[in-house]
């Protein structure tokens, strides 16, 4: 893995990051899923009709930048299931950066901030055959804990959750 070569700040997001965070969701989207997700629900998906959703929710992101742009974004909430206390529910690399070491920064950012909550257990879901994403989880320490369903354009498609144990990350 590479590093990242640029000064990377991780911060909230804005509201003027929220364009490029819709721009990487449908990039990433477009490539990570090809194969996975339904062409059709991926072939419709829009800068400008994703732009409208994350103007409704970029409060919610940690944004990693540098001098120019926004490079990826993670998504972490409190959680109260029996399984997790805290979740990382979105974490995204813009397409061409991954393996720059962003997606690790933007992880061990979202187990600081549990940590600093005195969280105990993390949960991540990704799609069960997105198998770059489940070996990064994996290599961040994660144990894989199960299987969800999500709908993404009328159909369903299964997840694998991995778990990790915050007081030994």
């Amino acid at each position: 893995m590479n590093d990242v070569q640029e000064p990377l700040i991780i911060r909230k997001a804005t509201r003027t990051d929220a364009r490029q965070i819709a721009e990487i969701v449908v990039e990433d989207w477009k490539n990570a899923y090809r194969g996975i997700i339904d062409d059709d629900y991926l072939d419709s998906m829009s800068v400008e009709q994703r732009y409208q959703i994350e103007l409704q929710r970029y409060q919610k992101y940690m944004v990693a930048v540098d001098e120019k742009e926004v490079l990826g974004f993670s998504w972490n909430e409190i959680a109260d299931s029996e399984d997790s206390d805290c979740e990382i529910v979105a974490l995204y690399v813009r397409y061409g950066k991954r393996k720059s070491g962003i997606g690790r920064a933007l992880f061990q950012n979202a187990i600081d901030f549990f940590g600093a909550l005195g969280k105990k257990k993390m949960i991540i879901w990704c799609l069960k055959d997105n198998y770059p994403s489940r070996a990064f989880y994996e290599k961040m320490g994660g144990i894989y804990c199960g299987e969800n369903i999500t709908e993404r354009g009328k159909k369903e498609y299964e997840e694998a959750g991995y778990i990790y144990d915050l007081k030994k990350l």
